[in-house]
């Protein structure tokens, strides 16, 4: 017998950064952590998802829930309607369950993920020939946690060690 493997959906949810599956407290609590209430429409839609039908490797799941929360935060930055990131996660879950019944030899991971944004939004996002690769690149080293902090989440602050006052004789 083998050892038991992750299971690729948990690993979707807790890289969607899910309370449930990141071990932190759903609702209002220190600035640390997330406020439901400070959730944009698309970010809340797919932090919603229980799953990604068709993820079969759990760091590429883990990965790929980690691009498609930047791509929400993305589409709510840019003041897209909730409409698109339903579009986008509706378009993704197709992707993602054909590219399983295919049985490549490589799983879907994030690199797959921001290339679908990418190309699904070149037009829309009117930047220049360059500037997709650009945008490409920097959203994969978030997904793979190579750059922090995410964008849209506030930085913690170490607090500041304490100082002797010195006083004056």
């Amino acid at each position: 017998m083998g050892e038991p493997r992750a299971d690729p959906q948990r690993a979707f949810r807790a890289g969607l950064g899910a309370p449930e599956v990141a071990g932190c407290a759903a609702g209002p609590g220190l600035a640390e952590g997330t406020a439901p209430w400070g959730l944009g429409p698309n970010e809340a839609l797919v932090l919603a998802m229980q799953r990604l039908p068709g993820l079969v490797e759990p760091k590429a799941a883990f990965e790929t829930g980690r691009a498609l929360r930047i791509i929400a935060r993305l589409l709510d930055a840019a003041g897209a309607p909730v409409r698109v990131g339903e579009q986008f996660r509706d378009n993704l879950v197709a992707a993602v369950i054909a590219h399983a019944a295919r049985r490549g030899a490589r799983p879907w991971n994030a690199e797959d993920t921001v290339a679908m944004f990418v190309e699904l939004y070149r037009r829309g996002l009117e930047v220049e020939a360059g500037d997709p690769a650009r945008i490409e690149a920097t959203l994969l080293r978030w997904a793979r946690q190579e750059l922090r902090p995410l964008p849209g989440s506030r930085e913690v602050r170490q607090p500041e060690p304490l100082r002797l006052l010195e006083l004056a004789a």
